[in-house]
């Protein structure tokens, strides 16, 4: 074809398209075809683009270059356009309703159902049909190059954490904690704790001690208060500019520090096995990773530390009275140990006796203990509950010395001593419960926190000392028979027995050939056993228990040690009533329905409700006038406390790692 000719066939062509409204007079102006929504499909028609609109990301080269209707049927009419550029953050697409037109296939793209990255293609709508023109041999357009990759959305950075160098030292410390502390379970403790936080600081900032640290540090501090010693929980605080690494160290020295206060302070400082096999005692030792995380999240760090100190009122009471000899200089001397004193008597701790009491008036020889100085002795024996005498035994002398220095030490040190055995208890004492306390002579029992009875008891001698123990009362057993230990068999009835071979059958005592080749000693319920008419048992490894007994006048005396380690009882029947009421509830019972039952074989009472025994040794206590009493250090116990708190001037040797032994259960 000529190109006359081919021209000739062009503005034909155009002519029939501008006659069907398919192009306007200026190639740049198309007629929109609406869509449902009013935004025209076909914004872009006749520009060479295809049907690509404003959002639209561009198609692929083959229909970007398809002429006029888009499909490649003539050749194109402009030059093609570049892709249309996709936005970084691709909006959700508006669902579109179905037009009459046929809708193409769309491309996978953009973000959608599936997370794809590439924009959606456009909607191609066919426009109406025209006559088609003669064949033309159309030249190839340039292809339009493929559309770049969005870009990916811009991420957050986060901020670094300023703890994360001291979390990676706490980290590095912890996989060597003995290191860190010479206990195993506090080596555990840190461990789990840590662990637990990613290793997360929580006393330390990265610049010094954090508010939880200050309170911890404060309470640390304070140990003084409850007798406990400071620098046992000392912690080196950390300087100006202090690396993470120090940071770190500081961290768990507190947690340490932290966790040695909490068993300090709850079970003591020490074994109390240590001083003796009788005196065993039911700590209750704390869980180190509990005492940590218990301070760690508490609202108030300072306070959550005291409290694992006794909640009891006897310790709080000792407490009070420690505050008020802290930075005070006894005044009062010490009155020597020595043999008891009688009236009459002569004994250079005379003059000091005077000066204790503020006696004035002398007599010629200043060594004679006389009338003036006995009347001065039994009004003080009286205000101090003792029976008034006049004779100076090791009771009077124990309550003179209160506040005194001399003799193994102050005051401060014998609350202290007394405080550390109040650790030695359960915290939870029971709501019911018996306490004997073994200086003082008596037993209590305590209801709902108060005094329901009490009366006086005989307890062991220094030789055969009564346990320090806690138990259940389970049972009571009426006219008892004595099943003599073998320990009093053989240090007492065997040579009883070669001195005089009746003297057992007049007491009531039958020797019995037993399987094994030897003898056990028996005595028969009765008046003359030795356990009276009435028991109460506490099954304990010591085997002992409070009872009856026919040698009632002992009560009478001031020191009551006489026994082989069991506790007598004053007035058992008495005791027995409130004892019954507890274990029985419900039951009507009195001293005179127990009474009823003496007489005849052992007959056992199981209790429906246990409760609690407590035997005890508190020399320093304050009375019910809120009087601090002090009484005499009978078994050496006391003594042997402040030795292992390093509280007489000798080395201490009292724990500061997790104690060796076991608490013992129940």
């Amino acid at each position: 074809m000529g190109i006359a000719q081919r021209e000739v066939s062009v503005a034909g062509t155009l002519c029939r398209l501008m006659s069907a409204g398919l192009v306007g007079l200026s190639l740049g102006i198309a007629p929109a075809v609406a869509s449902p929504n009013g935004v025209p499909v076909t914004a872009n028609a006749g520009m060479g683009t295809g049907d690509v609109g404003p959002g639209d990301a561009a198609p692929s080269s083959a229909r970007a270059t398809g002429g006029i209707d888009g499909a490649g049927n003539s050749a194109p009419l402009t030059t093609p356009l570049p892709p249309a550029a996709a936005p970084a953050y691709a909006p959700a697409a508006t669902p579109r309703a179905s037009a009459p037109s046929t809708v193409a296939s769309p491309v996978r793209g953009g973000v959608d159902s599936a997370g794809d990255g590439a924009a959606p293609a456009a909607a191609q709508v066919n426009p109406p049909p025209v006559q088609p023109a003669p064949a033309q041999t159309a030249t190839p357009a340039p292809a339009t190059p493929a559309p770049a990759t969005p870009p990916s959305a811009p991420q957050p950075v986060e901020a670094a954490d300023p703890l994360a160098p001291v979390g990676e030292a706490i980290a590095a410390l912890i996989a060597t904690p003995e290191a860190v502390t010479t206990s195993k379970k506090e080596q555990e403790a840190l461990a789990a704790f840590y662990g637990a936080r990613q290793n997360m600081p929580v006393f330390v900032s990265d610049t010094g001690l954090d508010v939880r640290g200050k309170a911890v540090i404060a309470r640390l501090d304070a140990a003084g208060e409850d007798g406990l010693d400071p620098s046992d929980y000392q912690v080196p605080l950390p300087k100006r500019g202090a690396t993470a690494a120090d940071l770190a160290r500081t961290e768990l020295k507190i947690a340490v520090a932290a966790m040695t206060y909490a068993r300090h302070a709850q079970a003591g400082r020490f074994d109390p096995g240590r001083i003796s096999s009788l005196v065993t005692p039911v700590r209750d030792i704390p869980d180190p990773t509990a005492a940590l995380t218990k301070v760690a999240y508490a609202p108030d760090a300072n306070a959550a530390l005291a409290a694992f100190n006794p909640p009891h009122a006897g310790y709080k009471a000792l407490k009070a009275q420690l505050a008020r000899a802290n930075g005070s200089a006894p005044t009062i001397p010490a009155i020597p140990p020595g043999p008891q004193v009688k009236p009459g008597a002569s004994d250079p701790r005379m003059p000091t006796l005077r000066a204790r009491l503020g006696v004035t008036e002398r007599p010629g020889n200043d060594l004679v203990y006389d009338p003036t100085l006995v009347d001065a002795v039994k009004a003080f024996q009286e205000s101090a509950k003792i029976k008034p005498t006049g004779i100076i035994g090791p009771q009077t002398l124990a309550a003179l010395n209160v506040g005194a220095t001399g003799g193994g030490g102050s005051l401060r040190n014998d609350v202290i001593a007394n405080m550390e055995r109040w650790r030695w208890l359960p915290r939870d004492l029971g709501e019911k419960n018996v306490m004997v306390n073994i200086p003082e002579f008596m037993v209590r029992i305590n209801q709902d926190g108060r005094v329901i009875h009490e009366t006086r008891v005989v307890v062991g001698k220094p030789e055969t000392p009564t346990p320090l123990l806690t138990r259940e009362m389970q049972y009571i057993v009426v006219n008892p028979a004595w099943n003599i230990p073998p320990s009093i068999a053989r240090n007492e009835m065997m040579p009883l027995l070669r001195s005089d071979p009746g003297a057992l059958a007049r007491r009531g005592i039958q020797v019995v050939r037993n399987g094994s080749g030897g003898y056990s000693f028996r005595q028969d319920p009765g008046e003359r056993n030795a356990l009276g008419r009435i028991k109460f048992m506490f099954p304990n490894d010591h085997s002992v228990y409070l009872h009856d007994t026919p040698s009632k006048a002992l009560f009478q005396n001031d020191r009551r040690a006489y026994s082989h380690g069991c506790v007598r009882v004053y007035e058992p029947l008495k005791f027995g009533e409130v004892i019954f009421d507890m274990g029985l509830p419900g039951d009507t019972w009195s001293e005179q329905r127990i009474a009823k039952m003496f007489g005849g074989s052992e007959r056992y009472i199981n209790l429906k409700q246990r409760f609690p025994v407590h035997i005890v040794y508190f020399n320093a206590f304050v009375d019910g006038s809120g009087r601090l009493v002090m009484r005499e250090d009978l078994y050496g116990i006391n003594a042997a406390t402040k030795t292992f708190l390093g509280l007489d001037g000798k080395q201490r040797i009292a724990d500061s790692a997790t104690p060796k032994t076991a608490p013992r259960a129940r």
